[in-house]
């Protein structure tokens, strides 16, 4: 008989929940949940349903889903009565400082970069890296062989940087497929891209990423791009495809040279196309030993053992920061806050002294002098915003 997981997503994105439903489902009786659903209930009753359904249903292991989504901190894992708990992160480059106290919270941290998990490990968390991208259910991957009549293609954000790279490739003579999208404009729908994937000789990646949005809270805005792991990596490789990869510090942590050739340069990148697109022998064994690789990172079998046989190794901090009390406070407070739930919110406080029981004079005076401040503002204008 499977033990009882379940997953608290932040909201529906079939791309990224389902891969992880159907990995655990193939070890586990799956449970999950979006706390988007959660609209008409505040920090407390929220916290009290999902307890209710851990003991209704049994579950031992609770996995939360946190990027991007203050909610789901410290606080709230805190409050959640399961037996093992497991933090989940595609985005880690962005988001470390405050995923690294929130994980302090659980017993392990799955990560899709291998970078990030020896972050992690640096703090003295279990830490491992798993591949989110993977289906066991095959729902991302062409199941019929397709002729590959593309032979670069390239998908995913289209910045100004990156069409002058492309651009570049192009007038170098590479044919290249660009399907990337810009801001603001939804990309192919998941299908027509995978087929578009399963018909192309070399995916190209780009691995720069921008830091206008990066909230690492230490040097937020101070650096250009950074170098992330990106997932049209592994995509590639689940689709039988070879990539040739702008560099990364995950991806060599994951790759050899001979499994992803890796550029610097937009001239090291077109050497690099065509000496595989001129010799469809080399281009063979890169992608053999590339996908062979894909197949063995993407294995969830590990993971299960690991999470099995957690031994509560958890990390215990100093203090809690003032920048990531006040996040929690402000969260808590404003989960459905209007003038109609005004007193229930006031209960809320009662959570709001409980953590900054132990911070000194000034972070507790600030931290609830912003929190009332907070709840009677913004009782008043999501109280008198038009609803969508």
């Amino acid at each position: 008989m499977k033990n009882k997981v379940l997953i608290i997503f932040k909201y529906s994105h079939g791309h990224w929940n389902i891969p992880v439903i159907n990995q655990f489902s193939e070890y586990y009786d799956t449970e999950y949940l979006y706390i988007s659903d959660y609209k008409n209930k505040n920090f407390t009753e929220i916290v009290n349903d999902i307890n209710n359904l851990i003991k209704l249903k049994r579950i031992e292991v609770v996995v939360f889903d946190v990027d991007y989504f203050r909610f789901i901190n410290f606080f709230f894992i805190e409050k959640i009565n399961g037996k093992k708990k497991i933090l989940i992160t595609g985005d880690d480059f962005e988001l470390h400082e405050l995923n690294a106290i929130t994980a302090s919270a659980c017993d392990i941290v799955l990560s899709t970069c291998p970078l990030s998990a020896l972050k992690y490990k640096e703090k003295g968390y279990e830490a491992y890296v798993i591949q989110f991208e993977y289906d066991p259910n095959n729902n991302n991957v062409v199941k019929n062989s397709e002729k590959k009549d593309i032979d670069v293609l390239f998908f995913g954000h289209l910045t100004p940087d990156r069409k002058e790279f492309l651009d570049y490739i192009v007038n170098e003579g590479i044919s290249l497929k660009n399907v990337g999208h810009r801001a603001h404009i939804v990309g192919l729908p998941e299908d027509e891209l995978i087929k578009l994937i399963s018909k192309s000789k070399i995916i190209l990646n780009l691995s720069k990423s921008r830091t206008t949005s990066v909230k690492n809270y230490v040097s937020e805005n101070i650096y250009k791009f950074y170098y992330q792991l990106k997932a049209r990596v592994i995509v590639a490789g689940l689709n039988n495809v070879a990539c040739v990869s702008e560099y990364s510090p995950g991806q060599e942590l994951l790759f050899r040279g001979d499994e992803v050739p890796t550029f610097f340069s937009k001239e090291e990148c077109v050497v690099i196309l065509k000496k595989l697109l001129n010799n469809d022998e080399l281009l063979e064994k890169y992608r053999n030993k590339f996908n062979l690789k894909v197949k063995e990172i993407c294995d969830f079998k590990p993971i299960y053992n690991l999470i099995e046989k957690l031994d509560h190794r958890k990390v215990k901090l100093v203090r809690f920061p003032y920048w990531y009390l006040r996040i929690v406070a402000k969260q808590i407070l404003l989960k459905n806050l209007k003038l109609s739930t005004f007193i229930k919110t006031i209960f809320q406080f009662n959570i709001i002294f409980s953590i900054i029981k132990n911070s000194n004079f000034i972070v507790k005076f600030l931290v609830i002098l912003e929190s009332i401040v907070n709840t009677l503002w913004y009782s008043f204008i999501l109280t008198i915003k038009p609803k969508k």
